[in-house]
């Protein structure tokens, strides 16, 4: 009986302290697009293009370097077709509050980012221009 009375306590603290699912919070999925160079991202009234790479000081694969560089990327920004605004965004490999110094444009609804840029540098290979493409980070 003992036994008994010690099971049927356990799953009635088991069910008794059990998390309420109504009340965990899900985040809105955050959506990762990629813009070819020379290409232009659409997103309701806004379209942003990728103009150029101005700099990639990234530090390449396998090199010890003692500053990890940074990418300079030239974007413009469109609204219903009208050129708003160019700017040019710093993407560091290691920065984790990126986005926020990347913003691109944002709404109430939505907001643009600088994410990455691809690809990464390796030693002794050289890039080309048409190969760059940057990742956008849409957040609604």
């Amino acid at each position: 009986m003992k036994y008994l009375l010690f099971i049927f306590s356990i799953l009635f603290s088991i069910v008794g302290f059990a998390q309420d699912s109504t009340s965990v919070k899900v985040e809105a999925p955050k959506i990762v697009a990629k813009l070819q160079n020379g290409a232009t991202y659409n997103h309701e009234n806004v379209s942003i293009k990728f103009i150029k790479v101005v700099t990639d000081s990234r530090c390449p694969k396998y090199v010890s370097c003692i500053w990890a560089g940074e990418a300079e990327v030239l974007v413009a920004v469109f609204n219903k077709g009208e050129k708003v605004e160019e700017k040019v965004l710093k993407l560091a490999p290691t920065a984790s509050l990126q986005n926020a110094l990347n913003l691109i444009f944002k709404t109430d609804t939505v907001s643009i980012s600088g994410f990455n840029l691809l690809p990464y540098p390796e030693h002794g290979a050289s890039i080309k221009a048409e190969d760059y493409v940057l990742l956008l980070q849409v957040s609604n």
